[in-house]
């Protein structure tokens, strides 16, 4: 079969779902990224960012870990999700009250974030919200008034976040593939570099 060249985009790592109440995800903290959020307009098709009623834009939290045990919360791109395996590296996208749970857990843990670090989130409730993304009711605190929301209602599922000193193995575990990630960006950026520099021969 033929192999076409043209724009291509690695896909990124399985992002942690939240789905039901009481699902589990520990996590070897790899590196953390903030950046602006994204809404597609319905009318245009085209993605801008998303502002805050004072014109500033929205911001996101992305987390990438590696898989502990004692993860029971899926993770996935797209449609295909399932619980991901220990030593698997996933993302935990933060944003609105979840982005300052973070903040919080931080500033409970003591000192500065460091690679390694545990992050335990346990999801506990949910929020039944409008098209307007206002919230509609009470917030949902069992699986029975979960699974009675029906299908077509936004629906945000929030947890317990928890940031401890990392131990043991899976701060070396973290600690490496933090180094390979930064290998990997700093050879980039020397190539960029090096095309940049690079003096064409005349024809």
């Amino acid at each position: 079969m033929a192999i076409q060249l043209g724009e291509q985009h690695a896909a990124g790592s399985p992002v942690v779902k939240r789905t039901a109440l009481g699902q589990n995800f520990v996590g070897a903290v790899i590196n953390v990224e903030r950046r602006n959020r994204t809404k597609k307009d319905t009318a245009t098709g085209i993605i801008g960012p998303l502002l805050k009623a004072d014109g500033n834009p929205r911001q996101e939290l992305v987390v990438k870990c590696l898989v502990m045990p004692g993860t029971d919360s899926p993770a996935g791109l797209g449609d295909e999700q399932g619980v991901p395996e220990a030593g698997e590296t996933v993302r935990l996208i933060l944003k609105g009250k979840s982005f300052a749970d973070w903040i919080q857990a931080e500033r409970a843990l003591g000192r500065q974030l460091q690679v390694g670090d545990c992050v335990k989130q346990r999801t506990n409730s949910a929020q039944v919200y409008d098209s307007d993304g206002n919230p509609k009711g009470q917030l949902l605190t069992t699986q029975a008034e979960l699974d009675a929301v029906p299908r077509q209602m936004t629906v945000g599922v929030y947890a317990d976040l928890k940031l401890v000193a990392g131990e043991g193995e899976w701060v070396d575990k973290a600690e490496a593939a933090y180094r390979a990630e930064s290998a990997i960006k700093l050879a980039a950026t020397e190539q960029t570099q090096a095309d940049a520099n690079h003096v064409e021969e005349p024809w």
